[in-house]
């Protein structure tokens, strides 16, 4: 179990997470959560709560770092959960968040919120923070506007990754280690589909992260079900292939090549912001009903509901993605900032309990 240093005073604050992630929403609102919540424990001794529906591998990590954990069915009530407890602030980073929700909090707590797409109704909000490409188009009423990958949420083992990875902005390999992790819940089952697919090319060595039955090819790549250690992943990854959620922004930090496969029409919106600003390339150019697979005559077809990409398109990105990868790190860097979680947690700190 981490060890993590207090700091006096401020040890006796609070901080309560209301978040969920399960089969239905994934895993990405926790992980950035529990980033932000990790370095204002590490650095200014501030404890957390968590309310929310939580996949039970994630309650186990939870409890292994020592957080307190409430159970809450729903929204409604992991409010009611949170308005029963005592502390300085809130985090909420959940799409089912509603005004009436924030107000309800705001009564009495500092209120900040973690949201993607621009929800400019929640009035009652002390703290925004939107870490995307697109966040400075939104008008925001919050006091505190925490804007754009600069205040970027990720585990503060990636910033070594990050330095290894933009010190080296080009090389070259004779074989390219590729890492597919589509997220936390690969809803689709896409994975073992691209991982078929590009483990055929003996340049890649494919490494497949994820809860993956019957695999069929098995003997041509790595597969690994789950790791708390995605930095040592990251370091040996030339290339990565993700869903559209945290992957994309944490291989972009790390100034890795990324190809995003989405999976809702939410994140193929984002996913063309964020490859405008050069840091990932999107397969796909349409929402479809079907979608069909085929490997090569090596994987039967599959119909699924996604959008619509070619396992032709798929490597010719591959292919492009490495060649440019110099794009790639230069973006990062006009985009990204070094200890970007750490500068995060300092804003808050500054701006809720700093003063108390």
């Amino acid at each position: 179990m981490t060890t993590f240093k207090s700091t006096g005073a401020a040890s006796t604050s609070r901080l309560i997470v209301v978040c969920e992630a399960n089969s239905d929403v994934g895993f990405g609102h926790f992980f950035r959560c529990l980033h932000l919540v990790d370095a204002l424990r590490t650095i200014y001794g501030i404890s957390s709560y968590w309310v929310g529906n939580f996949d039970a591998s994630l309650s186990e990590l939870l409890s292994d770092r020592g957080y307190f954990k409430v159970d809450a069915v729903d929204i409604d009530g992991a409010i009611a959960q949170t308005l029963s407890l005592s502390a300085r602030a809130v985090l909420c980073d959940t799409y089912k968040l509603t005004e009436e929700h924030t107000k309800k909090l705001h009564q009495q707590f500092k209120v900040c919120v973690i949201d993607d797409f621009g929800d400019t109704s929640q009035s009652s909000v002390d703290t925004i923070i939107n870490f995307t490409v697109a966040a400075n188009r939104y008008k925001y009423t919050a006091k505190q506007q925490l804007l754009g990958p600069r205040y970027f949420l990720c585990n503060n083992a990636l910033d070594r990754v990050r330095k290894i990875h933009l010190s080296q902005a080009e090389k070259a390999r004779e074989i390219s280690n590729v890492l597919i992790a589509i997220g936390g819940h690969d809803r689709l089952s896409i994975g073992p589909h691209i991982a078929d697919l590009l483990s055929l090319n003996k340049q890649y060595a494919v490494t497949l992260l994820g809860a993956y039955s019957s695999l069929t090819n098995i003997k041509r790549y790595q597969h690994i079900i789950r790791t708390q250690d995605m930095a040592s992943l990251y370091e040996k990854a030339d290339l990565v292939v993700s869903g559209g959620g945290l992957i994309k922004y944490e291989s972009a930090y790390c100034g890795i090549p990324n190809i995003v496969v989405a999976q809702t029409p939410e994140q193929y919106a984002e996913t063309l912001a964020f490859q405008d600003a050069n840091l990932c390339y999107a397969v796909g150019s349409a929402a479809t009903a079907v979608r069909s697979i085929s490997l090569a005559n090596e994987v039967e077809e599959k119909d699924r509901s996604a959008f619509n990409w070619s396992s032709q398109e798929l490597i010719e990105t591959a292919d492009k993605a490495l060649k440019q990868r110099k794009h790639l790190v230069q973006a990062s860097c006009t985009h990204f900032e070094d200890n970007a979680t750490a500068r995060t947690a300092a804003a808050i700190f500054d701006e809720h309990y700093a003063q108390e």
